[in-house]
């Protein structure tokens, strides 16, 4: 085994040498690897296509996990049924119609190492656009890939599947669901006027929520997330959990007090979480580990705020080091904000 492994090093490292060689003296002017298969890069064309107008009720990407496609992906709203791309020759996706379904097949992909030391390949931005009549509901979306960009705008969605672990953005913009799972790692999630029902919002990234409602969704934030929620967003059951790594939710040992003391004296908060201008109907609770959460201008009948270590501040109520502050929290509709040695406020 260790043999191949070097000798799979070894062809790696003359194929790089060979690419610089050839393209110092015009010889081959890019190469890739695939695995360990070195092959020339082929140089691509600019394309223009719109494909056959047939009704679909569900939109499936068939081969999404792999490499990356730099490609911007957009679904919305249309006069009538339409698919088309602009962009690389390369990365033209596979458009099939079966049965009511659009099913869509990624083109080219980015594989792992690359020489193109003179700008061989051409630099062709490339996006693909579907969309659907206004009065359309779709049954099904399913979107799992890595794309540059990924945007849905004014659509009804009886179930919507997004999942990609090297994206830039995922923008929904006036996007209703019944069933809702959406599992990314990208730079930023941003929800504008949409209302989302029943599931899980899983993210590494930021997450941007402005007006519309998360009814019965569940938000997953990692460590390093910022979370804004704002423009009279509605909070309707579910929860919201900015976990972290090391000092998780599912370790709640009072012995580990110490460690608290020491993280949170060595370490910069972790997690942030700002609302303003928020309702929340039912009982709703935010769950904030070492970071800040602040809220402003919420529309809730009463609140409670807990915290193992850190500090509670709930208008002129204050506590430094751990404790419970509560107000009318009794009440049908209840906003808690729990931390283990973060920061809680309320103003």
């Amino acid at each position: 085994m260790k043999k191949i492994f070097k000798a799979g090093w070894v062809i790696l490292a003359l194929g790089a040498v060979l690419a610089i060689v050839g393209a110092a003296f015009n010889g081959v002017k890019a190469v890739e690897f695939n695995g360990f298969k070195v092959q020339t890069v082929k140089k691509d064309t600019a394309i223009t296509k719109t494909y056959a107008k047939k009704e679909f009720e569900r939109i499936e990407f068939v081969n999404g996990s792999g490499y990356f496609v730099p490609m911007e992906l957009e679904i919305r709203q249309g006069q009538d049924y339409s698919v088309s791309y602009s962009g690389s020759s390369r990365f033209e996706p596979k458009i099939d119609y079966q049965n009511g379904t659009l099913k869509v097949a990624r083109g080219q992909e980015m594989h792992g190492f690359s020489f193109d030391l003179n700008n061989y390949r051409s630099k062709i931005d490339s996006k693909l656009i579907i969309t659907v009549p206004e009065n359309v509901k779709l049954s099904f979306v399913k979107v799992n890939g890595n794309y540059d960009n990924i945007k849905l705008e004014k659509l009804n969605i009886a179930t919507l599947e997004l999942e990609a672990n090297s994206s830039e953005k995922l923008s929904l913009n006036e996007v209703t669901t019944e069933r809702t799972d959406i599992d990314m790692n990208t730079d930023e999630v941003t929800l504008t006027n949409s209302k989302l029902n029943n599931g899980e919002l899983s993210l590494v990234a930021d997450l941007v929520v402005s007006g519309g409602e998360l009814t019965n969704i569940n938000v997953k934030v990692d460590s390093e997330g910022r979370v804004y929620y704002k423009d009279g967003l509605v909070l309707n059951g579910g929860g919201t959990q900015l976990a972290d790594e090391v000092y998780g939710y599912e370790s709640d040992d009072d012995n580990d007090a110490d460690n608290d003391s020491d993280y949170a004296d060595n370490s910069e908060p972790n997690a942030e979480l700002d609302a303003d201008t928020i309702t929340i109907k039912g009982k709703y609770e935010i769950k904030n580990n070492t970071g800040v959460t602040r809220i402003m201008n919420a529309t809730v009948q009463g609140y409670r705020l807990t915290n193992k270590h850190g500090k509670n501040n709930l208008h002129d109520q204050q506590q430094t080091n751990g404790g419970t502050l509560e107000e009318n929290a009794d009440q049908a509709d209840v906003l808690t904000l729990s931390s283990r040695i973060g920061e809680n406020t309320v103003k």
